[in-house]
């Protein structure tokens, strides 16, 4: 940071709603996602390990009129019944009650009550939707069972990999996926949206002049298949190697040995 004369650190997490990159992508998904909520729709959303879905959902928790909304961001690759409406009630500040069936009841009740008492809508997150047991999946199925179909009192959001898309293919998964409205899949960015993306995060910095040469950003573009989190790792791995060689530009030579020397380059998730 010294070196390149920044006043925070670059590429990191810790950005407020208001300060991630408007990537085209983005700006679409955040659209859907407000149009799911609204609606009380069930959204599926997909895309790479690294391309920013969770981003993307703590960005619509930031977003959305906390006086209207409820959101729940519910996130375990080992979820069990129990523990998904354990979650659910705990997001809710209810008690959970010990029994299963009374707490499955409990949480359906609430939701309902969240809507039609409360005047707020539930927005359930489910995060790395992937790792879902067919168990699970039911139990979500079943949890969008309300009123003879005549409306749910919360939306939901599905997120996870490709993976998840592929699963819900399935005939075992199919009365799930008939209720599902929207579907979403989210890529990595352009050559160009990764070259102003990398320039945005400098800047929230401080940097006041360019640290990376057009080819340097091309070479990462390329490497990162223009995933967010991986562009973040290799961008500050070429800062650091710049800086301990004390060079004030990133070019690609010096891209081409930090990839050799430590990094991984990054697979489609698949599965």
């Amino acid at each position: 940071e010294a070196f390149f004369g920044l006043s925070r650190t670059p590429f990191t997490r810790e950005l407020s709603a208001s300060d991630l990159f408007p990537s085209r992508q983005h700006r679409e998904l955040l659209e859907r996602l407000r149009f799911t909520a609204e609606r009380r729709l069930v959204l599926l959303l997909t895309g790479e390990v690294g391309a920013g879905k969770s981003t993307a959902l703590r960005a619509l928790r930031d977003r959305l009129d906390a006086t209207r909304y409820e959101v729940l961001y519910l996130a375990d690759v080992a979820f069990t019944p129990r523990s998904f409406y354990q979650s659910l009630l705990d997001g809710l500040r209810l008690d959970a009650p010990h029994a299963l069936p009374k707490l499955k009841r409990v949480a359906r009740q609430a939701l309902a009550e969240r809507f039609s008492t409360q005047r707020r809508t539930p927005v359930l997150l489910v995060d790395e939707a992937q790792f879902l047991s067919p168990v699970m999946l039911e139990e979500i199925r079943g949890l969008l069972n309300y009123e003879c179909d005549a409306f749910a009192p919360f939306a939901l959001v599905l997120c996870g990999t490709r993976a998840l898309s592929e699963r819900l293919a399935l005939r075992s998964a199919e009365a799930l996926s008939q209720r599902i409205d929207l579907r979403y899949h989210l890529g990595g960015f352009s050559s160009q949206e990764t070259a102003a993306y990398i320039r945005h995060h400098l800047k929230l910095a401080g940097a006041d002049s360019e640290l990376f040469t057009a080819k340097a950003l091309d070479q990462i573009h390329r490497a990162c298949n223009g995933l967010p989190r991986p562009i973040n790792q290799l961008a500050h791995l070429c800062l650091m190697a710049a800086a301990a060689r004390q060079e004030r530009l990133v070019d690609h030579d010096l891209v081409e040995a930090v990839m050799a020397a430590e990094w991984q380059v990054p697979q489609p998730s698949g599965r």
